[in-house]
């Protein structure tokens, strides 16, 4: 199946090349952007399936959940590449050997066992401009010319891509006298979750610090008033166990965009 996957790729990406023409307009698409992907994890939750192989390269539908997330940042224009590994990082070396062309670039750099910031800080040197940070696990069809537009009205360092958080449990209301008046099945609840597909400038990464952690950063940033948020109310997805990612490969079924022009963005 890993075969079969890689091939895939490679089949996937010489038909995009041909078909570069078709791309959006600009206005509609992100360029001279790097795309930095998190794919360093040991995805426990996922277990046993992860002991062979890392999870944003697991099978779905017969491609690796990672070549939907390249897919959709491609389409929009972004041609650079980094992945920053440290689980079975060979795999991602050879993913990117398989999937070479001249469409676009793509390079590992592997920080061995570290947090997310450390990744961040090792994939620093390679990027010369603005980054986005998407996680290499997660899809979403989030606007990205949308991002960038209310990136640079706000003049911010970042601005990180958050999604409505809904209860994964039922919700029961009850009155003074413990009686229930309500009940609702899992809620959206007023809370967002950072989904990644973070768009930052040179001087948000200058600002990392050896021994910091992705949440300290993102609170320095915060307390700074130099990080935004982006509200995405489209689709979203990721999987943490066997069954969301059965039920992921039902939901991807349908080609990736076929909905993008029904997109519906909140800033």
């Amino acid at each position: 199946m890993w075969l079969i996957c890689l091939i895939w790729c490679r089949a996937k990406l010489n038909s995009q090349q041909r078909n570069i023409g078709g791309l959006r307009s600009p206005s509609d698409s992100i360029i001279d952007v790097t795309a930095l992907i998190l794919c360093g994890g040991r995805g426990e939750r996922l277990r046993p399936l992860t002991d062979e192989i890392p999870k944003p390269l697991l099978s779905v539908n017969g491609r690796p959940l990672l070549a939907y997330l390249m897919r959709h940042l491609h389409d929009r224009g972004i041609r650079d590449f980094l992945f920053c590994t440290g689980y079975k990082a060979e795999m991602f070396e050879e993913f990117a050997h398989q999937s070479a062309s001249c469409a676009w670039r793509i390079r590992c750099q592997n920080a061995g066992e570290a947090d997310i910031a450390e990744r961040l800080r090792a994939a620093q040197q390679l990027v010369h401009g603005r980054a986005l940070v998407c996680y290499g696990d997660t899809l979403a069809d989030v606007d990205l010319a949308e991002l960038r537009r209310v990136h640079e009205t706000r003049r911010v360092e970042a601005t990180l891509t958050v999604f409505p958080y809904r209860s994964p449990f039922g919700i029961v209301a009850a009155d003074e006298d413990n009686m229930a008046t309500g009940f609702e099945e899992k809620p959206q609840l007023p809370y967002w979750v950072n989904i990644g597909f973070m768009l930052c400038e040179p001087t948000a990464f200058a600002r990392l610090r050896p021994g910091t952690d992705f949440p300290t950063f993102l609170e320095h940033l915060a307390r700074e008033r130099t990080l935004g948020v982006h509200r995405h109310l489209g689709r979203h997805w990721t999987a943490n166990t066997e069954q969301e990612l059965r039920d992921l490969a039902t939901q991807l079924r349908n080609p990736f965009n076929q909905q993008d022009d029904h997109d519906t963005e909140q800033t």
